[in-house]
């Protein structure tokens, strides 16, 4: 990317997300590259692959259901991110659960890595109607019940309340924009457009931004999928949530539900042509594509420096109806059992995201490169 000049040395680059943009392929690249990226001066901090902890320490923010389970993330994993990050190379700190944070809080963050003359932050942005099933699903794995069709209404009620207002400060694109513009200024402010099909968009930016070479990101051999589950697993595991739910801790639901069942379903086979995928019907396409628009127009208008083009955030989705799920392929199911079934012998606490991330590794098949690995959905709710 010729027209994007990279941050200074001794600058920190904040990702702040957004959810379902793409942000665990990049920081599985990051963490990959971590030898690679130190050569050129620049410091992703940590060993390990994610910085959740860190940045829910260093917002004082607990994990897991919040009425049952919830837990509490020691101070140190922000601080020791922070020592790291005291360096006169490039660092980049990447985690989506920033977008979740309130201004005031993001404001203290931005200060503890050194304030505004020292931080610059880029948010990653995708058209809204392609992350709709994809937040949904993620929902799912966090003991939702609801159905497709009820979330979305709920998403697009006319005075959105409860879940949906957490929504939609997650994925309303303008007003977090303007929101980390204010903090850290508009000329230290990215917005990286993320294409429809383009996987290697994401990571170009980031290699632009932190003077890398052409290719050291996205052509990383990473064996990492995440597909979307099709209409019969997601019911499956939407009634599976009804039953189950209200009985278990989140540690408990985490190690045999989120971890155990869903995951080895959905990432250890591949779908038949037959099976029927998750559609969006057309009336919420049309309203995805309304706020699309406006979040183009006004990501356009904002000020900050936007990497592609806006107009991909107004891409209406393909649609069509959810009326038969179908039934439940006997692979998947006998998947989806022997995972609960080797979760639910294990009596320690529930497995760490990279102990989950071994397992999406493991996959068998030929290794993808960063850029053509899907969206992989393992995090916290």
């Amino acid at each position: 990317m010729a027209d994007v000049n990279p941050i200074e040395p001794g600058d920190v680059l904040l990702h702040v997300g957004l959810h379902k943009t793409g942000t665990t392929a990049l920081q599985v690249a990051l963490a990959d590259a971590r030898t690679d990226l130190a050569a050129h001066g620049v410091r992703y901090p940590g060993t390990g692959t994610f910085h959740h902890r860190a940045i829910l320490a260093g917002a004082d923010r607990k994990y897991g259901w919040q009425n049952n389970g919830a837990r509490e993330v020691p101070r140190k994993h922000w601080d020791e991110l922070l020592a790291e990050s005291a360096f006169d190379g490039r660092t980049v700190v990447s985690s989506e659960f920033l977008d979740d944070v309130d201004e005031a809080t993001a404001r203290r963050m931005i200060d503890d890595l050194g304030g505004p003359q020292r931080v610059r932050v880029v948010v990653t942005l995708r058209a809204i109607g392609a992350i709709l099933p994809s937040a949904w699903q993620q929902r799912l794995k966090a003991g939702y019940t609801s159905g497709y069709n009820q979330f979305l209404k709920m998403v697009f009620a006319e005075q959105p309340t409860g879940k949906a207002q957490r929504f939609w400060f997650r994925h309303d694109q303008v007003a977090q924009v303007q929101r980390w513009a204010e903090i850290v200024g508009a000329d230290r402010t990215y917005a990286v457009i993320i294409p429809a099909g383009d996987r290697r968009a994401i990571f170009s930016a980031f290699e632009a931004l932190l003077g890398l070479p052409d290719g050291m990101l996205a052509d990383r051999k990473i064996a990492i999928q995440n597909r979307s589950m099709t209409a019969a697993e997601a019911e499956f595991v939407r009634r599976l949530n009804k039953e189950v739910a209200d009985e278990l801790s989140w540690d408990e639901y985490t190690r045999t539900v989120r971890r155990g069942l869903v995951l080895n379903m959905v990432e250890q086979r591949q779908p038949g042509p037959d099976e029927q995928k998750i559609t969006t019907p057309g009336w919420a396409a049309d309203r995805a594509a309304e706020y699309g628009q406006r979040f183009a127009d006004g990501v356009a208008a904002s000020g900050v420096h936007v990497i592609g083009d806006p107009q991909e955030l107004a891409r209406r989705p393909a649609s069509g109806k959810n009326e038969k799920q179908g039934y439940l392929t006997m692979d998947a199911a006998v998947a989806g059992a022997a995972g609960l079934v080797r979760r639910s012998t294990v009596t320690a606490a529930a497995p760490s995201r990279s102990e989950a991330l071994k397992i999406l590794l493991r996959r068998p098949g030929r290794a993808k490169s960063a850029a053509q690995a899907a969206d992989p959905e393992v995090e916290q709710p």
